[in-house]
């Protein structure tokens, strides 16, 4: 029997080279996870904003890579370390 009846992803739609270069570049990521509680505003799907503050919340910020809006490269974790230097500096900030 067939397992799979139809390609999901990328899809029949995508068949060029660039556009299946262009789809592994957007959505391809290695063992780290990251992205699902993306900065930016709510409209456009947001979970925290610029200060890492929860839309919605009080007293509840993110900070880990999930808060990347894209993927920050192979190597995130000098990502996460620039993100927990910036939320330090938000943080005492607003004390």
């Amino acid at each position: 029997p067939r397992l799979i009846a139809e390609e999901e992803l990328p899809g029949k739609n995508l068949q060029s080279r660039d556009e299946l270069r262009r789809f592994v570049r957007e959505n391809a990521w290695g063992h780290h996870a990251s992205c699902s509680c993306p900065i930016g505003p709510r409209e456009k799907n947001g979970v925290v904003n610029s200060k890492l503050q929860v839309y919605g919340t009080k007293g509840l910020r993110i900070v880990d890579a999930s808060v990347f809006p894209k993927i920050p490269g192979f190597f995130i974790v000098s990502s996460v370390y620039m993100l927990g230097e910036k939320a330090s500096d938000v943080i005492l900030a607003d004390v």
